[in-house]
């Protein structure tokens, strides 16, 4: 079968990607969602943040503001 146009998970090759990060045009399967590995780049501006799924499921994540304090430099505690 040919997957033209499918576009695939970025850390799960051979998987097809549930939802596509718009500032970096990369896919993500439903487990990177659910796991909340599929947002590129938490701490940096995004002019799609106020439209972006992958944001909005990830938001109360524990694991995103742990990622978001390494990212500052802050010690997790």
């Amino acid at each position: 079968m040919d997957n033209i146009g499918i576009m695939e998970c970025r850390y799960h090759p051979g998987r097809e990607a549930y939802v596509q990060c718009q500032k970096m045009a990369v896919g993500y399967c439903q487990e990177c969602l659910e796991d909340c590995e599929a947002c590129t780049d938490l701490c940096t501006y995004c002019k799609s943040r106020s439209q972006c799924i992958i944001w909005e499921m990830c938001r109360k994540s524990k694991k995103r503001y742990r990622l978001q304090r390494e990212a500052k430099g802050a010690t997790a505690g």
